[in-house]
């Protein structure tokens, strides 16, 4: 079997373009067998994470055209990158929104400190190390920290967090 006759089988069985056929050809040594399972795949990982966060809003997705019906690209229609580009920019935005509308409350002796949305104390956390040290200081001077907002997430995560203010406790008890 010709080269071009492996894309052209390649590229009915996966439904992806010439490009993607030949790449994954090329890729497992123009192996048909291994070229389909390796785009089955690189699809499945693909779905899991456009479906890991849901979209409140599904009909404002266009379908992209079937490329034997119809040309690849028309006025109102995206392309395969474009559709998951937007869907991921839609599902980074829910998540961006979800930090900002949950927030990080810190209490010491039963009585409000401080509060932030959850985002920023996230991004506290990955650009600034020494942000870690000082939350787990605050454990060891009486702080304890809640997060409040939507999702069963939050609950899960409370719960953790008043485990580990609990074993600070009795940490310092036992030092003292």
């Amino acid at each position: 079997m010709e080269n071009l006759e492996k894309v052209e089988l390649i590229r009915e069985k996966c439904n992806v373009s010439y490009e993607e056929a030949r790449d994954a050809l090329e890729a497992c040594d123009y192996d048909v067998l291994d070229a389909i399972v390796m785009l089955e795949r690189a699809a499945e990982k693909t779905a899991r994470f456009v479906e890991a966060v849901p979209i409140e809003d599904e009909a404002e997705y266009e379908s992209i055209p079937d490329p034997e019906t119809g040309p690849a690209e028309t006025a109102g229609s995206t392309s395969r990158f474009g559709a998951a580009w937007k869907r991921f920019c839609t599902r980074s935005k829910e998540l961006c929104n979800f930090g900002m509308e949950t927030n990080f409350i810190a209490e010491r002796n039963g009585e409000y400190v401080f509060e932030l949305p959850l985002l920023l104390v996230i991004i506290g956390l990955l650009l600034w190390g020494a942000s870690l040290w000082l939350l787990v200081i605050g454990l060891f001077l009486g702080f304890r920290y809640r997060i409040e907002g939507r999702g069963k997430v939050v609950d899960g995560v409370n719960d953790a967090m008043g485990k580990v203010a609990d074993a600070a406790e009795s940490v310092k008890q036992t030092v003292a």
